[in-house]
């Protein structure tokens, strides 16, 4: 996957026919991806975004489409908008060694949902016993076709509050 740093502040928004919000799927506090203690999310191997500090226990589908795949663990998915644009979803960092416990799927690969829908739920209390970090990044994993991705750094609340504006 070739995905180049696209993160462009309000003064060096590029030329773009389109711009789409994205909602938070998660409540908490929006952050850099330069926050997560990870490599893979620091150097976007999995795309360009931000990482939310988690608040709240549910994943709120944050736009219409399809369920690209989520894993039998339930810490990620991968979602897709009828227009194309996909989003990775990753529930805390190392969360595969919690073997899916505190993480529960309401839908699966290949289903379909509307904006709001809840998508997963998990559990904050045993995120934070076992993990080492609970960030929950979320990024464009298709950011190599837009011109441009502004991160919003603010309290969100999920369904309800934008994250991301995608240039396209």
């Amino acid at each position: 996957m070739a995905t180049l740093a696209k993160l462009v502040e309000i003064e060096n928004i590029p030329q773009h026919t389109k711009a789409l919000s994205i909602r938070s799927p998660i409540s908490g506090t929006v952050m850099t991806l330069d926050t997560v203690p990870n490599a893979l999310f620091q150097e976007r191997l999995f795309g360009e975004g931000i990482a939310i500090n988690p608040s709240g226990y549910q994943v709120i589908a944050p736009f219409n489409g399809s369920v690209l795949s989520f894993t039998t663990l339930a810490n990620q998915l991968r979602i897709k908008a009828q227009n194309g644009l996909q989003l990775q979803i990753q529930l805390g960092i190392d969360s595969h060694l919690m073997m899916a416990e505190g993480f529960k799927r309401t839908v699966k690969t290949g289903d379909t949902f509307k904006q709001g829908d809840i998508l997963a739920e998990f559990s904050l209390v045993k995120m934070k016993q076992q993990l080492s970090s609970v960030l929950c990044p979320i990024t464009v994993i298709n950011s190599d076709k837009v011109k441009g991705i502004q991160g919003h750094y603010y309290s969100v609340i999920a369904g309800e509050d934008s994250i991301l504006t995608v240039y396209i």
